[in-house]
């Protein structure tokens, strides 16, 4: 009797320590996420200081007959102490770094690039095709009012398209290397980079129908994708969605778009959506690389105004 009460004892305060233990582990993932944060954010910064502007979210050439081009983390690689890797990949043929072998060129795994609470169930690196690996990152640029896709961009965020073959939303300025000059709402009011989560099963149900060009949501995640439009769905985020915004259907539901076309703005606004597995909201850095927590509670317009660089607004600090 007496040993049954000692495990029983035992047992409720296990049953007390285990939530205490598990907010220990996120507390510290958070901690180690905002130090990758910072980092990126720096290396940004650092570019920003080297080349006096920050660099192309994605330059879109059209070369050999296909749209290629380097996306913004394989700039900032030297700034990140990747400049092995960076000076290991061919700098005019972006589809030239696409490759099947882990470790090397787009399929090279970047730590800083990853958020330890992120989770990528295909793997990282993984595996598109015989030919394709990718590498993955959770943190995306800020990409302004809607980042993607491509004829869709509104080009007011701190990187875009950029290129002869950028292209952009009707009425949308041109893309452009954003300065420091350029962002006029202050370099402390203006978002940089931000958190990215890859979970979410409704949106895995239309990739098995066949859309979302095969990827799951852990899938667009490259933070070098070397080709093709698609690649700005992998490498910007900004305010079309609210934060941790998931979708709310499942493929053939009650509610769900019936076609493919009807689809795509909720396949923009889950991909371009700033958020993370972190309780309660998502890591955000600014132009001036101090990083911040975004709740889930914040307003739309406030996320709006601290997505885009020279509108005006007044606005809190985050």
């Amino acid at each position: 009797m007496e040993l049954l009460v000692v495990i029983a004892i035992i047992a409720t305060l296990i049953g007390l320590l285990l939530p205490a233990v598990q907010s220990a582990r996120e507390a510290a993932r958070r901690s180690s996420c905002q130090n990758n944060l910072r980092q990126v954010s720096l290396a940004g910064v650092g570019y920003h200081d080297a080349r006096r502007a920050f660099p192309p979210g994605f330059t879109q050439e059209s070369i050999n007959g296909s749209y290629q081009g380097h996306s913004l983390f394989y700039f900032i690689l030297p700034f990140m102490e990747q400049k092995s890797l960076f000076e290991s990949m061919d700098a005019k043929v972006p589809r030239n770094n696409i490759t099947a072998t882990p470790g090397s060129k787009a399929a090279a795994v970047v730590a800083n690039l990853i958020c330890p609470s992120d989770q990528f169930p295909e793997g990282n690196p993984h595996r598109y095709s015989g030919t394709e690996t990718y590498g993955s990152t959770t943190y995306r640029g800020n990409g302004g009012s809607r980042p993607i896709f491509a004829t869709s961009a509104t080009n007011d965020g701190m990187f875009m398209s950029t290129g002869k073959a950028a292209r952009a939303a009707t009425g949308a300025p041109n893309g452009i290397t954003v300065k420091v000059k350029d962002v006029t709402d202050g370099t402390s009011k203006t978002l940089l980079f931000a958190e990215s989560s890859h979970v979410d099963p409704n949106f895995n149900t239309f990739t098995t129908a066949g859309w979302n060009s095969g990827s799951t949501i852990s899938t667009w995640s490259r933070w070098y994708p070397g080709a093709g439009d698609i690649g700005l769905g992998n490498l910007l985020c900004g305010s079309f969605a609210p934060i941790n915004y998931r979708i709310p259907f499942a493929h053939g539901s009650s509610g769900a778009p019936g076609s493919q076309n009807a689809w795509y703005v909720f396949q923009d606004m889950r991909l371009s959506s700033i958020g993370s597995q972190h309780p309660g909201g998502a890591s955000a850095s600014l132009a001036d690389g101090s990083v911040r927590f975004l709740t889930d509670s914040t307003e739309q317009q406030i996320l709006a105004a601290y997505c885009t660089r020279a509108t005006g607004e007044v606005v809190p600090t985050p």
